[in-house]
């Protein structure tokens, strides 16, 4: 089975769910596959997304996972840029503190400022949750404090990567990449 369902006639996108797919399935499917070798930019955000993703593990030393959404995960021709959440370990996520470094890691999450140094890139970042054993999820006072808004967080980014835009009824999927 591929890793990533046929594109939704209708949407252009993954039918809804979020898809696994590795860093080399992703260059594979949505970059160098027979239907986009034709692609005006999908080479190139994929460079500049490489980079990204440099410049944000420069600072975190890890990302544990990454949420990838949009027109690049979909079966247009030429996107106008890469839609991610970077999900960082949580005792990771609190760690950069220097004044130079949260000032980079602003910049990198500002669209705008990653557009002006040549990375078309709408990047977000949320912490993974503390609480690693599922069964303590549900167990008053087991859970990791903070993890309740971190949950919170997650299901809304979920929700939002699966949104059309221009539609209330209409969804569509996304790709997860575990690093």
């Amino acid at each position: 089975m591929p890793p990533l369902p046929p594109f939704d006639p209708g949407t252009l996108c993954p039918p809804p769910g979020r898809y696994p797919m590795t860093w080399d399935e992703v260059e594979s499917h949505l970059v160098r596959a027979q239907d986009f070798l034709q692609s005006g930019t999908r080479s190139d955000l994929w460079d500049e997304l490489q980079f990204h993703r440099a410049q944000v593990e420069c600072l975190f030393g890890e990302v544990r996972r990454i949420w990838l959404a949009g027109s690049f995960v979909s079966g247009k021709l030429d996107p106008s840029d890469v839609d991610l959440t970077y999900l960082v370990a949580a005792d990771t996520f609190g760690a950069v503190t220097e004044a130079g470094d949260l000032a980079d890691l602003a910049n990198l999450m500002d669209r705008e400022w990653c557009v002006k140094h040549e990375m078309r890139v709408d990047a977000y970042l949320l912490p993974l949750p503390a609480t690693v054993a599922f069964e303590d999820l549900g167990v008053t006072g087991a859970m990791a404090p903070g993890d309740t808004q971190v949950f919170q967080s997650l299901g809304l980014y979920d929700e939002i990567w699966q949104r059309c835009r221009g539609s209330r009824q209409q969804r569509r999927g996304y790709v997860e990449v575990t690093l």
